[in-house]
Parts: structure tokens; C-alpha cells; sequence
């Protein structure tokens, strides 16, 4: 016990938390899905002893045990396990929760990130502060590595238009600087970028004055209604006229952690197919 008081007195530091050398390897409450998918990513993944439900990647971390969810956490449990760190995406978590838990006392960590770039850093200090420095900084580096291979291949190809169908009724899309810069890092133009919210209401009347070139539907987790054959019916759009309406895996683009790579690959693979086909359409003789 004295041991493990003396790690959780070192893990606070200055400018926030860090590892001591030496000390025991620090117990994690990884309360955002992201989050979970880092913390296995830089080795610390068995050092998780509770999540939240959709925390369901990599199989393992199914086993962990759950302790709510985005809009409800049992507290009460959270003590008793008396974490060493606190895991989570501020962002994404409410601020009620994130202020009980600092009154609790308990270390936070940030897995917040606004772009794509910051997530190799974000690696390396996880790692850091987790006791797997080496791992942290070599999963930094195949991320950042990747990412720069995938923006080197697609960011400057031709533009193509899209809407991003975030869910059908109602009808929903996504004008968030993460989206925003996902379809711009593949060569295309989301359509709705200017819109005031993140995730903004549009009608069907805007969506084919917009006259996309590529829709794009986001499946998975809750996601699998999201219908378009309302579209069938509105063959002046482009994107349907020429069939060019692509499925994307949601946790991959969602969730701001290690997979968002293979979501980038999926959306870049899917905008060079329209690419293809409208290049054909445009070069078939009359």
C-alpha cells in the first residue's frame, strides 16, 4: 500500500502527470472509447481496470469492467477502484463529470486533439505517463509516418464534392473541423463546412441545390438506420445518378484514436472511386 501511495504522489508533477522510473505501473479508468484504443496502442492496456460501454476495441478491452456510460458514471465505483489516472477526451465528455472528478482528486488526462497530427504526440505521452515511454514513442512514429503517406498520396488529388450523411432522420450532417479535415486530407469539399454547428440539421432541398458528387454514410454503432434510398428519388444529384454513395465505417471516423488511419484510407479510397467514374462520365463520347 505504501508503495502504491508513493507512485500515485509521483504521478503528480508540475505541468500535470508523469510515470517516476521505478515506480508501479499506474491503475487506469479509460472513460472515453478513444481513449481505451490509445491506452492498448502504447502498452497500457492491461493496466485498465474500468471503462464505459462502447469501450469495445481491441477485443480485449471488452473484458474491462464498465462503470457507465457518456451520460451517466457511477461515481461510487470509480472510487473504490481508486485509479491512479483518470483516462478521457474532455471534449467529448460532460463538464459536470469532468469537474466531480478533479474534486475527487483524481489525476486527469486529456485525450482530447483537434486535428489528426496531434494524435502521434498525443502517443508518445501517453506512454510517457503510463510507464511505457519506448512504446509510446515508436506507436508515435508509425502513426505519424502513416498519416504523412496517406495526405502525400490523396491530399492534392482532383476535388470532389461531398455530403456527409451523419444520420437520416433527421436529416444530419458534419461541419466539425475533425470531418472538415478528414475529407479535405482525401481531396474533397464537404459541402456543408460553413454550417454554424458541428453537426447541423439540413432539408433535402439543400442537399440537391448543393448537388454533391459523392455521399458518404457513415454505419456502425447505432448508425446501421442511416437510409438512402430516400435519395433514389432525386436523380439530379450527381451522386446518385452515377451510384457514387459509399459506406465508411463511423468508429473508425469518430473516435480520435489510432484507427482513425484506416478510417482516412476507407474515405480516400472511396472519393478515388468517384474520381474514376465521374473521369469516365466526363471522357465518354456524346
Amino acid at each position: 500500500m505504501l508503495a502504491r501511495t508513493l507512485a500515485i504522489w509521483l504521478l503528480a508533477v508540475q505541468s500535470g502527470v508523469a510515470w517516476a522510473q521505478g515506480a508501479p505501473l499506474p491503475r487506469i479508468a479509460a472513460l472515453t472509447p478513444h481513449s481505451v484504443e490509445l491506452l492498448y496502442q502504447v502498452g497500457a492496456g492491461e493496466q485498465i481496470i474500468a471503462t464505459i460501454e462502447y469501450a469495445d476495441y481491441p477485443e480485449a478491452a471488452q473484458q474491462i469492467r464498465r462503470i457507465g456510460r457518456h451520460d451517466e458514471l457511477d461515481f461510487e465505483a470509480l472510487v473504490q477502484l481508486q485509479p491512479d489516472l483518470v483516462v478521457l477526451g474532455i471534449s467529448d465528455t460532460s463538464r459536470h463529470f469532468v469537474e466531480r472528478l478533479k474534486a475527487l482528486g483524481l489525476p486527469v488526462v486529456d485525450t482530447s486533439v483537434t486535428s489528426i497530427a496531434e494524435i502521434g504526440p498525443l502517443m508518445a505521452s501517453l506512454g510517457q505517463k503510463t510507464g511505457h515511454p519506448v512504446q509510446g514513442q515508436r506507436a508515435a512514429a508509425a502513426f505519424t509516418e502513416r498519416h504523412q503517406r496517406l495526405l502525400n498520396r490523396y491530399q492534392h488529388r482532383a476535388e470532389v464534392t461531398v455530403f456527409y450523411q451523419l444520420w437520416s432522420t433527421p436529416l444530419m450532417t458534419a461541419s466539425s473541423a475533425w470531418m472538415d479535415e478528414l475529407i479535405a486530407s482525401c481531396g474533397g469539399v464537404n459541402l456543408f463546412a460553413d454550417a454554424r454547428a458541428d453537426y447541423p440539421q439540413v432539408s433535402t432541398e439543400q442537399v440537391i441545390t448543393a448537388s454533391p458528387q459523392v455521399l458518404i454514410v457513415p454505419t456502425n454503432h447505432g448508425l446501421g438506420g442511416n437510409d438512402v434510398t430516400m435519395w433514389q428519388q432525386w436523380p439530379e444529384i450527381p451522386a446518385i445518378d452515377k451510384g457514387l454513395v459509399y459506406e465508411v465505417n463511423s468508429d473508425w471516423l469518430h473516435r480520435t484514436g489510432p484507427r482513425i488511419l484506416l478510417g482516412m484510407e476507407q474515405l480516400c479510397q472511396s472519393l478515388d472511386q468517384a474520381r474514376e467514374v465521374l473521369a469516365a462520365k466526363k471522357e465518354a463520347p456524346m
